[in-house]
């Protein structure tokens, strides 16, 4: 039970990221993400409304897989108190495998594309989440000391 605890957010939230479902499609972001930038901005143009939904999607990419290897390390580590190079790592290379995957399928999806700049996106957020926890590292490190 334990380790269902750890395991099901991540993949829960796979599932949530997957292409395959649908929830994040330009087409169904912009039903409640343009309304509200309207309403927040009202006198700005079409253009600039676009472009704050576009990068509004850029930043939920970034976010998506930062969290991702949140999740995943905390899956490896499974509530142990020490930390593992190796925990890092392998969160790190299954979410930018998991990127690639999701890019992957969004090209072959009729009304999705995969764009390589999408998987940058994902993959800073992948090294900022793994820099975060390298901080964390070393916090622990010197309170030791």
């Amino acid at each position: 039970m334990k380790l269902l605890s750890y395991w099901f957010p991540v993949i829960a939230w796979m599932v949530f990221i997957n292409p395959l479902n649908g929830l994040l499609t330009a087409e169904s972001t912009s039903g409640f993400i343009i309304p509200f930038l309207m309403w927040v901005m009202p006198n700005a143009s079409s253009e600039t409304i676009a472009l704050y939904h576009t990068a509004i999607r850029k930043t939920a990419h970034f976010l998506e897989y930062a969290f991702l290897v949140l999740l995943l390390f905390r899956a490896f580590r499974a509530g142990r108190r020490n930390w593992r190079t190796g925990w890092a790592l392998g969160a790190g290379i299954i979410s930018l495998g998991y990127a690639a995957f999701d890019e992957f399928l969004q090209s072959m999806i009729a009304a999705r594309t995969g764009s390589p700049y999408d998987w940058l996106i994902d993959a800073i957020g992948v090294l900022c989440a793994l820099g975060i926890l390298s901080m964390r590292k070393g916090e622990r490190a010197s309170r030791i000391s």
